[in-house]
């Protein structure tokens, strides 16, 4: 990262081409956006890069390249909106590869249950960071309808903007006074619980003795999550269909539009962005 922080030092944080452009050919789902929303975007990420500290973690190396990545992948939601929706962030982590995270959780009869388990990212409320683990935050660009795991997390923290994770981000008065949340309730919930059905659907198709450390068991729950129009993991939660839509649509916006069109209607006035149009 030493050459955006020695231009961010001299006061002109501009985003150097030739990394821009390396930049963009990683993500092609960006190609759908015009030269002046590329231009705004490419503005947005340098503005975060000098708001938001990015930093590694277990021996990671951030450089330019990653900085960058990670910046314009976050901003894209927010391109229409409002850096002011991260404001809630310590600042972005990142890992090699997954990282472990404790969890605890109180059962019924106030027994606690502790527990770790390793992570892809995470979002943490209350002024927390962002954590990632770069080896599966990096987009494969030959694969259109790979997930985004730094527009999942990002979701999460606009999520967080009136507390905590819901499924139900704040709505701005200058940007969504079209939006009714009465309706957002409502086309979410009946959505996530087709979706959770689907999700039970094909769990019935997988082996009875399922392993997911088993190579023909997870290639076979691959294959069938296939039909799905997003990914799986969207049934965890209210919080999660709603991260897990977010990256569907900017990334793979069809078959969620198909599935859920109330959604995808609600999600592009929110986001106030028309991701269908093809470049």
């Amino acid at each position: 990262m030493e050459l955006i922080r020695r231009l961010f030092r001299r006061g002109t944080p501009e985003i150097p081409d030739r990394l821009w452009q390396s930049c963009l050919r990683s993500m092609p789902f960006l190609d759908r956006l015009d030269a002046g929303e590329l231009a705004s975007l490419k503005n947005l990420a340098s503005r975060f890069l000098t708001i938001h500290a990015i930093g590694g973690a277990a021996g990671f190396v951030v450089t330019d390249e990653v900085a960058l990545q990670i910046a314009v992948q976050a901003c894209l939601p927010v391109l229409k909106l409002s850096l002011a929706l991260y404001r809630d962030m310590a600042g972005v982590i990142v890992y090699p590869s997954a990282f472990i995270v404790r969890h605890s959780e109180t059962d019924d009869a106030g027994v606690v249950h502790e527990w770790q388990a390793p992570l892809a990212g995470e979002a943490l409320d209350a002024g927390g960071a962002v954590v990632l683990s770069w080896e599966d935050a990096q987009q494969d660009p030959a694969w259109e309808d790979a997930g985004n795991l730094v527009i999942h997390e990002f979701a999460h923290k606009i999520d967080m903007g009136d507390g905590a994770a819901n499924g139900c981000p704040p709505f701005l008065p200058g940007s969504h006074r079209e939006i009714s949340p009465a309706l957002w309730k409502s086309a979410f919930s009946a959505a996530y619980a087709n979706f959770c059905g689907r999700v039970q659907a094909l769990e019935r198709q997988l082996p009875a003795n399922f392993d997911e450390d088993n190579n023909s068991h997870a290639a076979r729950y691959a294959e069938l999550a296939q039909a799905l129009p997003m990914d799986p993991y969207g049934a965890e939660s209210p919080a999660e269909f709603f991260a897990v839509a977010s990256e569907a649509f900017f990334v793979q916006p069809w078959p969620l539009a198909e599935a859920y069109p109330q959604v995808f209607e609600l999600l592009e006035k929110y986001y106030r962005q028309r991701v269908l149009r093809r470049p």
